[in-house]
């Protein structure tokens, strides 16, 4: 008889096409479902369903194929948008009733990212009916909740006290980082620090490449960011406000590119009331294939969060030998040279490293460091090393 495993998430999405097919966002796709299939056991996802109905061809183009991976698909009334449903009594039972009997009737259960009703809710069942279940850490509670509003500088104290007396009895934990959040979060039990981020090997050429670009010099310097584009802790507003400082010391060859999900509108309004505007290209949606591609384009990749456990699109463009700048939070400083990570929101220490930048030979010294240290994350060394921790989970 197959074993059963529950995955449960709260930050995510499904999102359905016209035709019933039901998708997730980039950050699964089936070689992450695969790892929890361990011996073909059955799977069956929890996570929260977006209203909007996509055309087929919309969601090909924009998520990934969740349908043909999953056993069951799981959908459960999303409480937090639009925030009305937060008083929702009726949709609030509905998903601690479905959670309960799903954790009662599975034999293992993977908790992603505590800190919602969704995962709070599968814990509390999962150490009631004594399951077995492995708690994955991918960031940081009081800062997520900080940057996000009023409401959340609120919560954010009360939370970060209920994460971590919530990982203390945690029998398996799974982090992001290699140290960052296990100091943070700590549990009694094993833990991991594997980054859910895996790249393909990399080819030499790449950084050959990326090298005879720095070389040529012959056109505007070129910095992106990669990230959501109307949440306001990913931050792209404190590098249109190092733009403009730049502009103030006479720096004007230089072209901002955002891409990501979103209208953008406020960076928008931002970037024009700071006379930026024509320095300021928001590109939006990139599909994922052609992310590479668009690190290779650019000169320096630039992360200013407010908050991040271990930021994908930073090692993404580590792999591409993208020289890079990021604030000092979450697992960056695990992954960047000191002398490049900046203090959160602070718009003119970031203005100054962007200037040490220019010059071609730093260029070339972090394009190399960048690319050397991306292979820590080469796809088969970490699923190596994740496969060891999952297979002593389902099999104990």
């Amino acid at each position: 008889m197959k074993s059963s495993v529950l995955f449960v998430q709260g930050g995510s999405r499904w999102k359905f096409d016209e035709d019933g097919k039901i998708y997730t966002d980039s950050n699964f796709d089936e070689n992450i479902w695969k790892r929890y299939k361990f011996n073909d056991s059955e799977l069956s996802v929890i996570l929260r369903r977006e209203n909007k109905i996509y055309s087929s061809d919309d969601a090909k183009s924009k998520f990934n194929l969740a349908s043909d991976v999953v056993d069951r698909c799981i959908a459960l009334p999303d409480i937090y948008k639009p925030r009305i449903n937060f008083f929702s009594v009726s949709k609030i039972c509905k998903i601690i009733s479905t959670i309960r009997q799903e954790v009662k009737c599975s034999d293992y259960v993977v908790i992603r990212s505590l800190g919602n009703i969704y995962t709070n809710t599968a814990l509390k069942y999962a150490q009631k009916y004594k399951k077995k279940y492995l708690v994955e850490v991918t960031g940081f509670a009081f800062e997520s909740l900080w940057y996000h509003s009023l409401l959340g500088k609120l919560i954010a104290p009360i939370r970060e006290i209920q994460y971590r007396t919530k990982m203390k009895d945690v029998d398996y934990a799974v982090y992001v980082t290699e140290n960052a959040l296990q100091k943070r979060y700590p549990c009694k039990g094993q833990m991991l620090g594997c980054s859910d981020v895996s790249l393909l090997s990399s080819f030499e050429s790449t950084l050959e490449n990326r090298i005879n670009l720095i070389r040529s010099n012959n056109r505007k310097l070129v910095i992106g960011t990669a990230a959501f584009l109307d949440v306001n802790w990913k931050g792209q507003s404190v590098v249109i406000k190092a733009l403009s400082e730049l502009s103030k010391q006479g720096i004007d060859s230089i072209e901002y590119q955002l891409i990501g999900a979103g209208s953008g509108k406020k960076l928008r309004e931002l970037a024009k009331k700071l006379n930026v505007s024509d320095r300021v290209n928001i590109i939006g949606v990139v599909p994922h294939e052609s992310v590479f591609e668009w690190f290779d384009s650019i000169d320096i990749y630039i992360q200013p969060s407010f908050t991040e456990g271990l930021c994908r699109s930073i090692v993404e463009a580590m792999s591409r030998a993208c020289p890079v700048i990021c604030s000092d939070v979450g697992g960056n400083y695990e992954l960047i040279s000191k002398e490049l990570l900046f203090k959160a929101g602070d718009y003119i220490e970031l203005s100054h490293k962007i200037c040490d930048l220019i010059e071609t030979k730093q260029r070339i010294d972090e394009s190399v460091k960048n690319f050397e240290k991306s292979k820590l994350f080469d796809k088969n060394v970490l699923n190596q090393k994740r496969e060891l921790f999952y297979k002593h989970f389902f099999s104990s």
